[in-house]
């Protein structure tokens, strides 16, 4: 009677280790599928990459479609979390650039206002280029025009994160989100410049 109470008792165990580590699983299928993104067919041909299907749904690799629409795209691990960055310009905002630097532009996303300070929120971009360097800190300054032409205002930016723990560098084909800010009330602007100020 003991050894079958203690069979029970493991049986009953494993069944329900089974059943937790089953409910952490799912189950797919290999989706054979063909992307054509505008009108151009685009094989998926690196073998990391698949399509599947789960309950009726296919899923597609974020990365490869990301990257097929312009985008970048990151990948985090912070342990418990996984962060996918994907960074790339809305059709609706137009991109900025300095003519002294082809190979860099910023799109302004918005600004908002936070007593007597505009704060901005965009994204740079480091093109690709004839540079044997990979990676730069770039510094920005945006100006501010009124309907008359007239300065506003202007905002310094950078291409540094704001933590310390983030890469301090913008790596050549990379999209990044950036902020800035200035004292002042930049909102009714009507023409706003990008000008490059240090490229290390």
């Amino acid at each position: 009677m003991r050894k079958f109470i203690l069979g029970l008792v493991v049986g009953t165990f494993l069944s329900i280790s089974t059943v937790v580590f089953a409910s952490e699983t799912v189950q797919t299928y290999l989706f054979p599928a063909f992307f054509n993104i505008n009108g151009q067919n685009v094989p998926l041909n690196d073998k990391e990459y698949a399509v599947l299907n789960y309950q009726g749904h296919a899923y597609v690799p974020v990365r490869f479609i990301a990257e097929q629409l312009g985008a970048f795209v990151e990948y985090k691990d912070q342990g418990t979390y996984k962060d996918i960055i994907i960074n790339h310009f809305p059709s609706n905002v137009p991109i900025l650039k300095d003519d002294k630097y082809a190979n860099i532009h910023f799109g302004l996303l918005d600004l908002y206002l936070d007593g007597g300070y505009t704060g901005i929120r965009g994204l740079l971009a480091l093109d690709h280029d004839k540079d044997s360097i990979t990676e730069h800190d770039i510094e920005f300054k945006l100006h501010f025009y009124d309907a008359n032409d007239k300065l506003i205002g202007t905002a310094s930016g950078t291409s540094k994160p704001g933590g310390s723990d983030q890469k301090q560098t913008i790596s050549m084909g990379e999209i990044r989100y950036v902020s800035a800010g200035e004292v002042g009330d930049f909102s009714k602007y009507a023409k706003v410049n990008f000008e490059v100020t240090a490229y290390k």
